[in-house]
């Protein structure tokens, strides 16, 4: 077609500068215009998919507004759906994959086609008396009253999205008694230099030891330690830093690295390098191929530096059962770091920012621990006190004998205090003589 000669279009089409179709504009629902190609030069043609194409966007938006006001009428699995997509913009997508993984067996319960307004207390009841019977096929035990609340749990955040959690449920809904969170278990000094030891002499257990070696000095978690890139590593700033999407909190944060961390990452760092992690983009630690189902039939090649490894688990549980640690998992060492930490005597809002909790109450399962620095610290600052309270209790300030013997008796009482810790920078300082 000639451009210089195009024919009149009908009001609201015209034609597309950038092509030879016709193109119109339409508004969403928040008011923003858009351009939409017809991609067609018959104005027939294009004023048919014009109609259609607004018809089909009225449509949408009335059945999202239909959905928006009643919600309590949409089926069980209809409303999961669009409370888990509502819930994605804040949480993690690993958190949101195992919630509906959870949520499966409340929908299996109840039934995906039943009505949320149709839910009512005795099928929560019943629904925590059949589960507890129930044996989990992983841990191969019954299910615990903890898994029992986390699902309903999960229940009760789609019936308020639905807006069909009224008082009646509130007064009336109670929780399985649970036991008491304990904080993980700790490693001392001595099981983490066995630990690398052990896994020294083995090298199928290297791997998860330098990984070990990271996390208990900097306090990540494990699905944080299997995403890093090359370019998430500076060793040189003593850093490393978790980005947002693979962050439990979707909060980006810059971990201080300690001498057992970096020692661990240039170990790993020299491991990436020599399996062809070289680019930026490339992960710390490379995919096995060879070990997936799925790659090892389609490619010949070992290893992929675009993927991250997904698990450690059994070289994990293999060493420490040499190490005769049974039962230790990998995240209590996240717990070993919290804990040093603690007893360090490093302030609760600067382990918060290098651990990304986000609530105090996680942090502040710790303060048992804190309690006993404190303690310490108390010791240290009565030991410079001693001479004024010796003086306030009647004692002759003037007589430096008697204080100083004062101070002495004082010094000999306290335990010896530990090396402090910067607080800033999570570095360890030489403790000076009071």
């Amino acid at each position: 077609m000639n451009h210089g000669k195009r024919p009149k279009l009908p009001r609201g089409l015209r034609w597309d500068p950038k092509s030879s179709y016709i193109c119109f504009s339409w508004r969403d629902a928040r008011g923003s215009q858009h351009q939409q190609s017809t991609r067609t030069a018959d104005p027939a043609e294009a004023m048919a998919f014009k109609l259609n194409f607004l018809r089909d966007k009225k449509d949408a938006a009335q059945e999202r507004k239909v959905q928006s006001e009643d919600r309590s009428r949409l089926a069980l699995e209809k409303a999961a759906e669009l409370y888990f997509n509502w819930k994605a913009a804040d949480i993690s997508p690993r958190t949101i994959a195992r919630e509906k993984r959870l949520f499966k067996s409340v929908e299996k319960f109840i039934g995906g086609k039943r009505t949320v307004r149709s839910i009512d207390l005795q099928l929560f009841e019943e629904y925590q008396e059949e589960r507890r019977k129930q044996i989990s096929p992983t841990m191969k035990k019954a299910v615990t009253a903890r898994t029992v609340n986390y699902e309903l749990r999960l229940l009760r955040g789609v019936m308020r999205y639905a807006k069909c959690w009224t008082g009646e449920f509130t007064e009336g809904y109670q929780p399985l008694r649970q036991k008491r969170r304990r904080v993980g278990r700790v490693a001392t000094k001595e099981q983490l230099m066995k630990i690398i030891a052990t896994a020294k002499n083995n090298e199928y257990w290297q791997l998860a030891m330098y990984c070990a070696a990271v996390a208990a000095g900097t306090g990540c978690r494990s699905w944080e330690i299997k995403n890093l890139r090359l370019e998430d590593i500076r060793l040189t700033a003593g850093t490393i830093l978790i980005r947002e999407e693979i962050a439990k909190n979707r909060q980006e944060r810059e971990p201080c690295l300690m001498a057992l961390a970096e020692w661990g990452l240039r170990e790993l760092l020299y491991r990436a390098r020599q399996l062809g992690a070289s680019e930026p983009e490339h992960y710390l630690l490379p995919l096995n191929l060879r070990k997936s189902r799925h790659w090892s039939k389609k490619t010949k090649q070992k290893w992929d530096v675009t993927q991250p490894m997904t698990t450690w688990v059994k070289s994990w549980r293999k060493l420490m059962e040499k190490c005769k640690m049974r039962g230790f998992r990998f995240h209590d060492l996240r717990h070993t770091f919290r804990t040093q930490g603690a007893e360090a005597g490093v302030p609760l809002e600067v382990m918060m920012a290098q651990l990304g909790h986000m609530d105090r109450e996680t942090s502040l399962e710790y303060v048992h621990i804190q309690q006993r620095a404190f303690e310490r610290a108390k010791a240290l600052i009565e030991q410079e006190q001693a001479e004024i309270v010796f003086a306030a209790k009647g004692g002759v300030r003037s007589n430096p004998a008697r204080a100083t013997t004062a101070t002495a008796e004082t010094r000999i009482a306290l335990p010896e205090l530990p090396e402090h810790h910067d607080a800033k920078n999570l570095r360890r300082v030489p403790r000076t003589s009071p």
